[in-house]
């Protein structure tokens, strides 16, 4: 199913590449016992749900190792394993809303493991965490068709979850990887905003810091919204003590 030959393509490719060009992670903490994806855009992480890819971006047609995972030394237990599942199947971006794929499939890659993001919900493939506690990974990701011809041009939608097997760390809240294959960057920027606001918006409105749970972060920032409109959950245009009852009774995971 993956083809080492294009796997070795577009490795000779990337030495070509400026390294700042090939390098972008999906930056990975612990918050009270959960997985959280966030960005780095250069002034610390920030919660995020929802990054982009580019097929080809290596000079190989369908294939990228973009996004990486990154998590600092000290996030995972050594002898522990991190890893992904799709939590839905892989869906292509119309240009107005998402629908399921027709033979359109993902492989996802790291030596001689794999786990294909396909038309349903399936389990993933996790790696070994490093001695110091650290998990810097990036999959081979090839787009492929499964039993018919792949479309010359198209935007996927790819939905994981992040885990770890330490027993302890609940999974991460859904996120999503947009794949480009061919479309302008302006249908890609389109699709990354749908997904954002249909897809990763909180399913509840006490996730003040949309990381799919209702949590301490989520008092905090309420707490600094004291006395203004900023935290108000009660329609009232106050944030004070009613909002913090609000909060409290929707304490956990969002349903």
């Amino acid at each position: 199913m993956r083809n080492l030959i294009t796997i070795a393509a577009a490795l000779a490719a990337a030495a070509s590449v400026p390294a700042l060009a090939q390098h972008a992670d999906i930056t990975i903490s612990i918050e009270n016992g959960r997985i959280v994806t966030s960005a780095d855009l250069g002034a610390g992480p920030v919660a995020q749900r929802v990054f982009s890819a580019d097929f080809g971006a290596l000079g190989v047609p369908d294939f990228t190792d973009e996004p990486g995972f990154l998590a600092a030394p000290g996030t995972f237990a050594f002898g522990s394993r991190t890893g992904f599942n799709m939590t839905a199947g892989l869906r292509r971006f119309n240009g107005s809303a998402c629908e399921p794929v027709a033979n359109e499939r993902i492989e996802a890659a790291f030596l001689t493991l794999s786990a294909v993001i396909g038309a349903n919900p399936a389990p993933g493939i996790d790696l070994a965490v490093q001695s110091d506690g650290a998990w810097h990974r990036h999959f081979n990701f090839t787009l492929f068709a499964e039993g018919g011809k792949l479309p010359a041009s198209g935007i996927y939608v790819a939905e994981l979850e992040l885990y770890s097997n330490d027993g302890v760390t609940a999974p991460s809240a859904p996120f999503w990887i947009v794949f480009n294959d061919e479309r302008t960057e302006a249908e890609h920027d389109a699709a990354i905003a749908w997904v954002a606001a249909n897809l990763a918006a909180a399913p509840c409105a006490t996730d003040l810091d949309g990381d799919g749970q209702t949590a301490s972060t989520d008092l905090a920032i309420l707490l600094g919204a004291w006395g203004t409109a900023a935290g108000d959950l009660t329609d009232d245009a106050n944030t004070d003590s009613a909002d913090i009852a609000v909060l409290l009774s929707a304490w956990g995971t969002c349903g």
